[in-house]
C-alpha cells in the first residue's frame, strides 16, 4: 500500500472528524453520530498504525 495514499486518507478522516455535526438542534449527538465518529476514529487509527509499522520496518533496516 503507498503510504502517501494512507497520509491523505487519515487527513481527510481528520479532517471530517473536526468539522463533524453534531447532533440534532439541541446540540446532542445521536447514536448514529457518535457510531460514525467512533468507526472513523477506528479506521484512522488502524491505518495510522500501519504508517507507523511502515516507519519501524525502515528504520529496523537502516540500523538507526
Amino acid at each position: 500500500m503507498d503510504t502517501t495514499t494512507v497520509l491523505e486518507i487519515i487527513k481527510m478522516i481528520d479532517n471530517r472528524l473536526r468539522n463533524f455535526r453534531r447532533g440534532p438542534l439541541d446540540g446532542m449527538p445521536d447514536d448514529f453520530t457518535i457510531g460514525e465518529e467512533f468507526g472513523m476514529q477506528q479506521i484512522r487509527d488502524h491505518l495510522q498504525s500501519f504508517i507507523e509499522g511502515q516507519v519501524s520496518a525502515i528504520e529496523n533496516s537502516t540500523g538507526e
